[in-house]
């Protein structure tokens, strides 16, 4: 996995060249399309079409993933519903990869615009720090007590 040094996920590259690699050769033998299985225009290539391409990389590399979902998006905040342009928004995880949401993954990835992101963010922050206070608090009155109970 190469991490950029923002800390986000840019490549999975080892699952690029094990899984991948495998994925492609299989759907050159097979004479479909890596991705939507359809057959192949011809050999040279195991995808069907650039669309196609695109979302292949984008499970392994984060600069096509988030091509693909601004293009599926079609440069409108999914938020406020204003459509920009590509350099004014952000692609952003629906599920948090700190809540366990997963960091290549279509359906977890949404195009928004940097005032609707920024504002989600803070949303998520001030509650990530609200639940960390309210554990903490829970704890501690507990070893007063005695009685043990279990922060999740």
């Amino acid at each position: 996995m190469t991490v950029g040094p923002n800390g986000r996920i840019l490549a999975l590259s080892a699952a690029w060249f094990s899984d991948g690699a495998r994925r492609r050769a299989e759907a050159r033998r097979a004479a479909a399309c890596v991705e939507c299985q359809r057959p192949l225009p011809s050999h040279r290539t195991p995808y069907c079409s650039r669309r196609c391409r695109w979302k292949f990389h984008g499970h392994y590399f984060w600069d096509s993933a988030r091509s693909f979902v601004l293009l599926r998006d079609r440069y409108t905040c999914r938020l406020c519903g204003v459509r920009r342009r590509a350099r004014e928004l952000d692609v952003d995880h629906i599920v948090e990869i700190a809540r366990g949401g997963a960091a290549l993954e279509y359906s977890n990835l949404q195009t928004v615009c940097r005032a609707c992101h920024g504002r989600k963010t803070r949303a998520f922050l001030r509650q990530s720090r609200a639940g960390e206070g309210t554990a903490t608090e829970r704890s501690s009155s507990a070893s007063e007590n005695g009685n043990p109970v279990p922060v999740l």
